[in-house]
């Protein structure tokens, strides 16, 4: 039995502490500290106050709250760690499928590849007919494919060949909806020249311009300079076209090239020709001279772009093929296999066949008075087939060796009133001229562009020489530079 004396004040919470401690108790009576010397009583209270000191500072740790670092926000820990490479979840308007037409494949094979039938496939192409010939498309052009979340498909993207527009199509459980989009672009007008070294492409490469310049140069030249036999070393051109940026292509990348050319002087053997884009009669644009003459005639003087005459027309030649001397009643153009063939005028389509002689050829009436024929096409052009309505510059066909060829050239000939004669001695008249009526407007946008045309100078790569014309062209002031930008009428 224990004594009922007083216990040791040390503290309430010192005291409520102590109790915690199982199998120990503490308590100090005056008999007990008349029995112990002074030795021990320190002794006792260096013990009692450890033990306090530890179990007071057991009670601390219990008693302060535990505060958890805080974390940073995951953009904060990317941007601490440069190197940190973090997994981004694909974007909902990335395609699941995507790339470019191979050869050899149709669009049949694309879709089926990512999961479409053969059904599917034959619905989407007979909804798209009027929109665009999924049936014709070709290697190099761009796809996307977006699929739902049961793997169907619900959108298709494919650029078309020019890659200046796209063809979406939704596909939907109510139907099937088509659309061809145009990629947006944007519009700077430009004015350039060159010098003929040796030939016009070579002088477009020259002077690094757009290749489709000189090509359209060309067509809107076609009857009025033969670009192959009438050019000479120092002709020269100057140039208005429009330079168009588009912003979000097939790629999604921007891409630049060419729209209208608004004006162009072509300069040869010092006699400058002229042509300016106005609104003929019919309210469409069309090219004229200096006088509002139309510089498309009833037909071109070429069907293509050629690289040489291989024979010419004449009454009696030696035949490659069958060994014998016999007419030749056409102009044979070489060119590579593959080369567009234009039809050389307006008018509709008589035949699209094949025979032994002729090979593949096509053969259009124009008028009451004009048929031409296409000889020894490697195959036909879009759509062309016997009734088809052409358009003077539509390509019919591809140059090629089919029937009677020893190698890839186009035969062209042309029926007058029932009768052969030769194509290059044609002389044809124009369409109709500027009007009256809007003559006075077509001379006001003329000459503003002259004007802006005198001051663009034409700088010879092999020297400093630069060219003027003769003529109008002749008063033009050179000035130092090569190609600049002027304010334009509309």
């Amino acid at each position: 039995m224990h004594s009922s004396g007083p216990y040791l004040a040390i503290g309430r919470k010192s005291a409520l502490l102590l109790d915690c401690i199982p199998d120990i108790q503490i308590f100090y009576t005056e008999q007990m500290g008349r029995m112990m010397n002074r030795e021990k009583k320190i002794t006792i209270f260096v013990v009692i106050a450890a033990v306090i000191s530890a179990v007071l500072i057991t009670a601390s740790n219990r008693e302060a709250p535990i505060e958890e670092p805080e974390m940073a926000p995951a953009s904060m820990v990317a941007e601490a760690a440069p190197g940190l490479s973090l997994p981004v979840p694909p974007s909902p308007s990335e395609p699941d499928y995507s790339g470019k037409i191979k050869k050899n494949s149709s669009f049949s094979d694309v879709m089926t590849a990512c999961g479409a039938t053969h059904q599917q496939v034959y619905d989407i192409v007979r909804e798209a007919k009027n929109v665009y010939n999924l049936s014709n498309i070709r290697p190099g052009q761009k796809y996307e494919i977006f699929t739902g979340d049961g793997g169907g498909i619900e959108k298709i993207r494919l650029s078309t060949s020019d890659e200046t527009a796209f063809v979406e199509i939704i596909c939907t459980p109510g139907g099937i909806e088509v659309e061809r989009i145009e990629y947006p672009y944007e519009i700077t007008v430009r004015e350039v020249s060159g010098i003929i070294t040796q030939s016009l492409f070579a002088s477009i490469i020259e002077q690094d311009l757009p290749q489709e310049l000189g090509a359209n140069l060309v067509n809107i030249y076609a009857w009025d300079i033969d670009f192959f036999t009438e050019i000479r070393k120092n002709d020269f051109f100057r140039v208005i076209y429009e330079e168009r940026r588009m912003l979000d292509g097939p790629d999604h990348e921007e891409k630049t090239g060419i729209g209208r050319i608004l004006a162009a002087e072509f300069n040869t053997s010092g006699e400058s020709r002229y042509c300016f884009l106005f609104q003929n009669e019919e309210e469409f644009p069309d090219y004229f001279d200096y006088n509002g003459k139309s510089l498309r005639k009833q037909l071109l003087k070429a069907p293509l772009n050629y690289t040489r005459i291989s024979s010419g027309y004449s009454k009696r030649r030696f035949h490659p093929v069958l060994h014998t001397y016999a007419p030749h009643l056409g102009i044979d153009y070489a060119a590579p296999t593959g080369t567009p063939v234009q039809s050389t005028g307006d008018g509709t389509v008589m035949t699209a066949s094949r025979t032994r002689a002729n090979g593949n050829y096509v053969k259009i009436r124009h008028n009451n008075s004009y048929i031409s024929y296409y000889l020894h096409l490697s195959k036909f052009g879009r759509g062309i087939k016997s009734g088809v309505k052409v358009k003077q510059g539509q390509t019919i066909g591809y140059v090629g060796a089919t029937g009677y060829a020893t190698g890839p050239h186009l035969d062209y000939r042309v029926k007058k009133n029932g009768r052969f004669v030769n194509p290059r001695r044609l002389k044809l008249p124009p369409a109709k001229p500027v009007s009256s009526e809007k003559m006075a407007a077509f001379t006001a946008k003329r000459d503003s562009l002259v004007a802006v045309m005198r001051v663009v100078p034409v700088r010879d790569p092999r020297g400093d020489y630069f060219a003027e014309g003769s003529g109008l062209a002749s008063e033009a002031p050179g000035r130092p530079g090569g190609s600049g930008s002027s304010p334009l009428p509309h």
